[in-house]
């Protein structure tokens, strides 16, 4: 066969990069081969490239079991959520012991206060890790069933076609996403619409993005439950307090400006500093890597159902469209912008419409890229994967449909918001 074509199916490869792995668009050859240059980066090349196989192999099993049983329940307890709350109970057994320490410290220790001052940091900085971060419940953006009652009829509508609760706020912002959290000390359900993606979005597919959001609260997820908080949170926070990603980079650049502005001593404690910082931060995201495998396996089935209750309440097609606006949702949102000093914010809906028939072309390739991107680790599998789940299974026409007339009262409802999209839009011009 000729350079650059697949010796299978004589298929032209493509690659993402000039440094990246190549693939047969075709037969799919090399497609599932670990890319430094697209796959997440977890510290190392052998944990990247582990994590990635793992998160390959627990696809596989996971599309393999709900397709033979695509109906079936969430266990009660999965044993991710297990793994999760033992880890959290560890966590606040932890804590407390740290406010005991505290406690003896500056009651019954008798110790001078400076040594006291100096004894408590470490108790504090323990604190600071394992305290519960519970969230805001937003106040902007907050859509009443005053403001919005046909939204709020329809997510009521989806709740019962999906047998879970109907969240207790519904919040409009204006990102490409969508989502569902509990938030605040009484872990209130809170169900956030990007209208962007919203505008993007078929009408149909519309009711499947609420349908798949919505199933989290009722799928088996281990990272939505109340008592996995402190494992979910733990490690990603020693991380965020300590820096972030690359900590002995940030520790070589931090010596090496105190010794260029300092002295000898100076540039020791500096060093000190940096390298303390460095193994909290490396100890930390390590632990929260090790708490995320066990989970993750847990939490991608809990992905993969909330797909499935989509395709059973607003049927295959609308989710099918779900998912490859969600594929081009980036590639619309870069036209829409070159086009929004011509039209309104009434003609966004219209006009991403078109944006997406004329992009179709691209999306069998940028679906087979997601499976380059994603791992163990990932908050979603590759939308390749759960697509591929929906399209295994027979075709379904889905519970419930909204007639035009109620779409045309929700979309005088977010007009508001679609003229705030176009506002951005048209901002975002200031910034190049």
């Amino acid at each position: 066969m000729p350079p650059g074509r697949c010796a299978g199916c004589g298929h032209e490869l493509v690659s993402a990069a000039p440094e990246s792995a190549s693939w047969c668009p075709g037969c799919l050859w090399n497609l599932d081969a670990y890319d430094p240059a697209l796959a997440p980066w977890r510290g190392t090349k052998l944990v990247g490239r582990w994590g990635f196989r793992r998160g390959l192999r627990i696809d596989r099993a996971t599309r393999a079991e709900l397709s033979a049983d695509p109906d079936a329940g969430p266990p009660e307890t999965s044993s991710g959520e297990i793994w999760l709350s033992a880890v959290s109970v560890a966590l606040g057994l932890v804590g407390a012991v740290a406010v005991g320490y505290l406690g003896w410290l500056f009651l019954a220790s008798g110790l001078p206060t400076g040594v006291r001052v100096a004894f408590a940091l470490p108790a504090v900085l323990v604190l600071l890790l394992v305290k519960p971060a519970f969230g805001r419940v937003p106040r902007a953006g907050v859509l009443s069933e005053r403001d919005a009652p046909q939204l709020h009829r329809l997510v009521g509508e989806v709740a019962r076609a999906a047998g879970t609760p109907v969240p207790d706020v519904i919040c409009a912002d204006l990102s490409i996403n969508a989502g569902v959290a509990r938030l605040g000390w009484r872990q209130r359900s809170v169900l956030v619409i990007g209208v962007p993606l919203w505008v993007m979005l078929p009408r149909p597919a519309r009711v499947a993005l609420l349908a798949h959001e919505l199933g989290h609260l009722a799928n088996g997820d281990p990272r939505r439950v109340r008592r996995t908080l402190l494992a979910r949170t733990f490690g990603a926070r020693a991380v965020a307090a300590t820096g972030g990603r690359n900590p002995w980079l940030r520790a070589v650049h931090g010596a090496d400006s105190v010794a260029v502005h300092g002295g000898g001593l100076a540039t020791l404690l500096s060093l000190g500093v940096h390298a303390l910082l460095g193994l909290v931060n490396v100890l930390g995201a390590t632990a929260q890597l090790l708490v995320d495998s066990v989970a993750m396996p847990d939490s991608r089935r809990a992905e993969y159902r909330a797909d499935l209750m989509a395709r059973r309440v607003a049927g295959t097609d609308a989710f099918l469209r779900s998912c490859e606006v969600v594929l081009l949702a980036d590639r619309v949102w870069s036209e829409l912008w070159h086009l929004a000093p011509t039209i309104d914010g009434e003609r966004l809906e219209p006009m991403a419409a078109e944006l997406r028939e004329h992009l179709a072309p691209k999306l069998p390739l940028a679906r087979q890229l997601t499976r380059r991107g994603t791992d163990l680790w990932s908050t979603h599998p590759a939308e390749d994967q759960r697509m591929r789940l929906v399209e295994a299974l027979p075709r379904v026409d889905g519970t419930l449909h909204v007639d035009e007339s109620r779409w045309v009262e929700l979309d005088r409802e977010l007009a508001p918001w679609r003229r705030a999209v176009h506002h951005v839009l048209l901002g975002t011009r200031d910034r190049y």
